[in-house]
């Protein structure tokens, strides 16, 4: 009797919370449903967790930024497939949720592995191993020596062995070719981004090589990009247009001087016209040109994992994009 009277009390304050919350619009009914099935995978906000590398693709995808699958394993994390949406590479993103159970930060570690083949030495020293994933590093002397699995996501090159039934069947070197992280904030009692941050590390994993800070609109509508150097200074401020306008945007580009030397506009269709200024913002030039896109280089790999022997009798396959890790 007396659970039933808690139950029955318990509800009726639930009701008046959600009735309260709907009337004075501060959440949505479906971000509320939403929010009960993540804390249902088990996620908690402010507590980091490994994400899923699965996605939905093409028009399907939802715009939202909750978590779409339930938190995977270190072991499934370490072990990430190589996917359909980007076959040369696999993925480590761990995440954080705020306390409105929407993706908040996503750290991001992109690495190339390739089946290796090791010299009679290093395959010695292999010898007493017991079944099971090991993970190494070469030292000085190309020599092997063992790390744990959580020392070794986090290190730009790593070794993996895995051996079952008493035979090694898998020699690997993962390479870890990019290092970055993603920030989200929303928009207040919605699940519209308010802004995007995208930040580029060395290699290292502390020093900044490069940001891009995406505003948005209440409607998810771009509103302005800035991106900045190494230095921390502008190199770039991209303003959107409204939907229907003869151009999606305009960016102007700046020297280490903070001058704008350029403003791109960027059509719908068509080509870009650059307007070429010199120092007192007068018009030297105007160009017509296509799209282009500066990336950063990948991150070297260390000399003593170049000298590893690729072992071309194996090839990674992608799976699909919506295939659950192992």
């Amino acid at each position: 009797m007396i659970k039933k009277i808690v139950l029955v009390i318990f509800i009726f304050f639930l009701f008046l919370y959600l009735l309260g919350s709907f009337i004075t619009d501060t959440i949505n009914p479906l971000d509320f449903a939403k929010r009960l099935e993540i804390r249902a995978m088990g996620i908690k906000p402010n507590v980091p967790f490994y994400e899923s590398t699965r996605i939905i693709v093409g028009p399907f995808k939802p715009r939202h930024h909750y978590p779409l699958f339930p938190p995977i394993t270190l072991e499934q994390a370490e072990n990430a497939p190589h996917r359909v949406h980007a076959p040369d590479n696999t993925f480590l993103n761990i995440v954080v949720v705020g306390d409105n159970y929407q993706i908040k930060e996503r750290w991001i570690y992109r690495r190339k592995p390739d089946y290796i083949l090791l010299n009679e030495q290093q395959q010695a020293s292999l010898k007493n191993l017991e079944n099971g994933d090991h993970f190494f590093i070469l030292d000085d002397n190309l020599q092997l020596q063992p790390i744990t699995i959580e020392e070794a996501i986090t290190l730009p090159n790593y070794i993996k062995v895995i051996k079952e039934m008493g035979k090694i069947i898998s020699i690997e070197k993962k390479t870890l070719k990019a290092y970055f992280k993603h920030e989200y904030e929303y928009w207040p009692h919605s699940e519209e981004v308010l802004f995007f941050k995208n930040t580029i590390y060395s290699i290292d994993r502390k020093t900044v090589l490069k940001s891009l800070v995406v505003e948005f609109d209440k409607n998810g509508n771009y509103i302005l990009c800035t991106t900045k150097d190494e230095h921390n200074k502008v190199v770039s401020i991209e303003k959107y247009y409204p939907r229907g306008s003869e151009y999606f945007s305009e960016r102007s580009l700046f020297n280490q001087q903070g001058e704008k030397t350029n403003i791109i506009y960027i059509p719908n269709v068509g080509e870009n016209k650059n307007v070429h200024l010199d120092k007192n913002g007068n018009i030297t030039e105007v160009t017509y040109e296509g799209n282009r896109h500066i990336v950063l280089a990948d991150f070297e790999e260390d000399e003593r994992y170049k000298t590893l022997q690729i072992d071309t009798s194996k090839k990674y396959k992608a799976i699909d994009s919506l295939e659950p890790e192992k």
